[in-house]
């Protein structure tokens, strides 16, 4: 009888512990680790606002930052990002574009990959460079640089596991103007709770004539290069110093941006020299936040894909290399 007490009472204890993790609400955590990714040299060439790096050991609870029911009145940035765009380093600087350029952003998956129904990722923008965002509402008017999927087959590098590295690609809008400083948003809507469930990286970028130039190429000929090693996100290393010397303007050469990417991958310039997809949309309104977006234009980029299939076809056709 003693026994058989104990088995129920170890039995009740163990069901209220079944029935709280049923009843907990999922929770996810995402931040952005590079704002703008080399994926031919594999290398971080800027960061966001603060970024402390994935090896810090509360990188999960001090820099993820949710929305949780749909707040309207809640800070947009994390309160360690939202006050100062000047909070950046000389191994962690800000990320350095011209108008029209084609960014590569990095994260992690954290055990989210969904192929079926994928959740997604905006990259909002304040057109005003004396202005940044304020509260999350103003996400329902900000114009946006770009959507993407946030994990899938087709953006990251390893989806077998959790937490592989995934990009999203997007261009700098054109109406930027060089010289000046801008304030963006990266958002993930993961709306595991109905009511609403986002998160959000706050970063600045540099608007010059003048940038390092990732070479835009089709997401899955990325893809097979491998992704990075854990300490792109440990900051500047002496190869990304020396790309971010090398500047060129978006009419300029490309051979020459994709030759240093190439020896600093090793890997053969043929290799590097992928072929330049179709920018996407971007807003070119001048005015406020307008509520104009920028959404990626998947139609443009495959019929651009065909054209130019002649060019990879021995790429494409490679088994997937995984890092």
């Amino acid at each position: 009888m003693v026994r058989g007490i104990a088995y129920t009472a170890t039995a009740s204890a163990a069901m209220a512990l079944v029935l709280a993790c049923l009843s907990t609400p999922v929770q996810a955590h995402s931040w952005v680790d590079c704002v703008k990714f080399d994926p031919y040299s594999k290398e971080c060439l800027g960061y966001a606002r603060g970024y402390p790096t994935r090896s810090a050991a509360d990188i999960n609870t001090a820099y993820a930052y949710l929305f949780d029911g749909s707040p309207t009145a809640q800070a947009m940035c994390n309160p360690i990002q939202q006050s100062s765009a000047s909070d950046y380093t000389a191994d962690f600087p800000m990320a350095v574009a011209q108008p029209g350029e084609t960014i590569y952003t990095s994260w992690e998956a954290n055990g989210h990959l969904n192929g079926t129904n994928p959740t997604k990722v905006q990259i909002l923008y304040y057109p005003d460079s004396s202005k940044q965002f304020s509260v999350v509402s103003e996400r329902n008017t900000a114009p946006i640089a770009g959507t993407f999927d946030y994990a899938t087959n087709q953006n990251c590098y390893n989806p077998e596991l959790p937490n592989s590295v995934c990009l999203g690609s997007w261009v700098v809008p054109t109406n930027l103007v060089p010289g000046m400083v801008y304030h963006f948003v990266w958002f993930w809507y993961f709306d595991a709770n109905p009511a609403g469930q986002w998160y959000s990286t706050c970063f600045d970028m540099q608007i010059n004539t003048a940038s390092y130039v990732v070479e835009p190429a089709p997401m899955d000929a990325l893809l097979v290069l491998g992704g990075p090693s854990p300490s792109y996100s440990d900051g500047l290393d002496a190869t990304a110093k020396q790309l971010l010397t090398q500047v060129t303007t978006l009419s300029g050469n490309y051979a020459s941006g994709a030759a240093a990417a190439a020896a600093a991958a090793s890997v053969t310039p043929a290799e590097a020299a992928l072929p330049q997809s179709t920018p996407y949309a971007t807003d070119t309104a001048a005015a406020g936040m307008d509520g104009s977006q920028s959404v990626d234009d998947p139609a443009a980029t495959a019929a651009e894909a065909a054209d130019d299939s002649s060019a990879v076809s021995s790429k494409k056709c490679r088994p997937r290399r995984r890092s």
